[in-house]
C-alpha cells in the first residue's frame, strides 16, 4: 500500500504543477498591430496617441516628444466571480523607418483574475493570461484592435 501512495504521489504533483503552470504560461499579450508609413511630424503623432489612449480609458505616464515608446496603466475590472474579473493595458511604439516618417504600432495584454475565494478584492488578486479560459481568450486582441483601428482612422481617414 505505501508503495503504491510513493508512485502516485510524483503524479497528483505533477497536476497540480501542471495547472499552476498553465495559469503563469497561458498567453497573454496580442501580436503588433501596424500602420505602416506615416508622414506626420513626431510631436503630433505623441499626441494624437496619448488623446486615443486617454478616450478609451487608459491612465498614461508621461508621454513626451523624446520617447517611442509609451505602455499604459492597467485597467483593472473586478468581478466577484471566479475568473471573470479582468485588467487590460495597451504598448505603442513609434518605430522611425528609413525612407521617411514612422510606423507605428499597438498590442494589448489581457489577464484574469484566478482568485476564487476573493476575486473581488484587489489585493488578492492573482492574475493569469487570459488564454486559460476559452471565454477570454479571443479577447486578448480587443483592446489593440480597437486603438489600432482608432489610430488609422485619424492618420489616414476613410480611404484605409
Amino acid at each position: 500500500m505505501n508503495r503504491l501512495a510513493l508512485l502516485l504521489l510524483p503524479l497528483l504533483a505533477g497536476c497540480a504543477v501542471n495547472e499552476v503552470g498553465a495559469g503563469i504560461l497561458a498567453n497573454r499579450c496580442s501580436d503588433w498591430y501596424e500602420t505602416g508609413q506615416v508622414i506626420k511630424p513626431h510631436d503630433d503623432l505623441t499626441r494624437t496617441i496619448r488623446e486615443l489612449l486617454t478616450r478609451q480609458g487608459y491612465d498614461t505616464p508621461t508621454f513626451d516628444a523624446s520617447k517611442d515608446w509609451v505602455e499604459t496603466d492597467w485597467d483593472i475590472h473586478l468581478s466577484p466571480r471566479f475568473r471573470e474579473g479582468y485588467r487590460t493595458k495597451l504598448e505603442v511604439e513609434l518605430l522611425p523607418l528609413e525612407r521617411g516618417g514612422y510606423n507605428i504600432r499597438s498590442r494589448s495584454w489581457f489577464e484574469v483574475n484566478n482568485e476564487d475565494k476573493n476575486a473581488s478584492n484587489p489585493d488578492k488578486a492573482v492574475w493569469v493570461g487570459a488564454a486559460v479560459s476559452e471565454k477570454h481568450r479571443d479577447r486578448i486582441p480587443e483592446a489593440a484592435m480597437r486603438f489600432h483601428s482608432m489610430l488609422k482612422l485619424r492618420l489616414f481617414g476613410l480611404n484605409q
